[in-house]
């Protein structure tokens, strides 16, 4: 188990950017934009995470609690995840345009959270921010977007 848990909070992200560019690149119309909306949606993501990181400090539970994590320790802030932000984007953009590839993505998202409780650098609040403000980046740049198209396609030329 431990093994499993490990792969899933050091590996799996980089298998779901791999795997959304093969959907990309193989993939129908709805995997197009949803990995055109996760991408959009990256900056977004991380002006939050930095600005909760501004306001808020919360010590990973290693440091809190004095244990050794399952897997190689960063002492930075533990909230909100950015692991669990990041999987939430890439999920929450296919779950967005109704993609048949929509639970895989799930999947990965709650195994990547769960596995990161499990190896001991995040609490379980940790992951449902992360998740959280994965969504909120998606809301933004559909908002975004939205005016954006309004703004330059009603316009005449």
């Amino acid at each position: 188990m431990d093994n499993l848990m490990i792969f899933g909070a050091r590996f799996i992200i980089y298998f779901t950017f791999i795997l959304m560019f093969v959907f990309f690149f193989k993939g129908g119309v709805k995997e197009k934009k949803a990995l055109i909306l996760a991408t959009l949606s990256i900056p977004i993501l991380v002006l939050i995470i930095k600005s909760v990181h501004l306001l808020y400090f919360e010590p990973r539970p290693f440091i809190s609690y004095h244990f050794s994590p399952l897997v190689d320790p960063v002492g930075d802030a533990s909230f909100p995840s950015v692991h669990a932000s990041l999987m939430a984007v890439l999920a929450f953009s296919f779950v967005h345009f109704k993609s048949k590839w929509a639970p895989l993505f799930l999947f990965l998202m709650l195994w990547v959270g769960v596995s990161r409780i499990y190896v001991g650098v995040h609490y379980p609040l940790d992951i449902l921010g992360g998740f959280a403000v994965g969504i909120i980046s998606l809301v933004i740049t559909k908002q975004i977007t939205k005016r954006l198209k309004s703004h330059f396609f009603s316009q005449s030329f």
